[in-house]
């Protein structure tokens, strides 16, 4: 009877050993399907990140063109109105 009873109890030991391996085995899988799910956000993520990069670099590029057209364009028109002035003046002067 004693051994009878030894061997159901190891019998539920190991089938709850099997259980839980396989409990354990579930969770792992889970664990690694969301950590491959995590990966692959963070590589989505990286190359948005670098495609706003390029963007931003390329209106950073445009903004400084633009300042330099429109530098460039302040300093004709100073040009032209110190022209003019100066065409005024020396009209003035011949009155």
């Amino acid at each position: 009877m004693s051994t009878g009873f030894v061997l159901i109890l190891l019998r539920e030991i190991r089938e709850s050993i099997l259980k839980l391996r396989e409990e354990f085995n579930a969770r792992l899988d889970q664990t690694n399907e969301r950590l491959d799910q995590t990966a692959a956000s963070l590589g989505r993520v990286e190359s948005d990140l670098h495609e706003l990069r390029k963007y931003m670099r390329q209106m950073a590029l445009n903004q400084a063109k633009h300042e330099q057209t429109h530098a460039q364009g302040i300093g004709r028109l100073d040009h032209d109105v110190n022209a003019l002035q100066e065409h005024l003046k020396r009209l003035k002067q011949g009155s």
